[in-house]
């Protein structure tokens, strides 16, 4: 018997924990320019929990929820990747943009909006920029720069997927992009 394949339509939302409502909306509405498309609040438990979305355009959201009493931790860490002992581009999201020119603009906007720190990366295939949110998560927008580099096969991607550490080359370092700080 065959199963067919049913093929995600794309991202409906990825969702993060927040401690500060307030600054993470500030955050997305106001830095970012994403605008609060959803929220509700829910009992769980003896607690409560808020769940909210900022709209990234064609249907597609992040999302947070804020805990009250839910069986968290009291310390819980809303820093995904520094929270688990990981360098913090461990875990993050990426947002697209389809030019540089929309990639400057964005970072211009952002820093017009208050938000200095920003880093650039060239990857060769995209270039990006990279900030933190106020939960700690790093947020990317990325360009797509070069769609014939990063298209492989599913053999050539399995392929250096499966690649031996010895086997990887000096030309392969994560850090071998060009940054710079916006």
């Amino acid at each position: 018997m065959t199963t067919r394949r049913i093929q995600s339509k794309g991202l409906h939302h990825a969702a993060y924990t927040t401690r500060d409502i307030e600054a993470t909306l500030d955050f997305y509405t106001k830095k970012l320019g994403m605008p609060l498309i959803h929220a509700e609040n829910h009992l769980h438990g003896e607690g409560h929990f808020r769940h909210f979305f900022f709209g990234l355009g064609n249907g597609e959201a992040i999302a947070f929820f804020a805990l009250e009493d839910c069986g968290e931790d009291e310390d819980y860490k809303t820093a995904i990747s520094t929270g688990l002992g990981l360098p913090n581009w461990a875990n993050h999201i990426a947002f697209k943009l389809d030019t540089l020119e929309e990639l400057e603009a964005k970072t211009a906007e952002i820093r017009d909006n208050g938000h200095e720190e920003i880093l650039t990366i060239d990857h060769g295939w995209c270039t990006s920029i990279y900030l933190d949110d106020p939960n700690g998560i790093m947020v990317e927008y990325c360009v797509t720069t070069d769609p014939a580099d990063f298209a492989q096969s599913e053999e050539e991607a399995l392929r250096l997927l499966r690649l031996p550490a010895a086997e990887i080359g000096e030309g392969s370092r994560k850090d071998a992009g060009t940054a710079t700080v916006a």
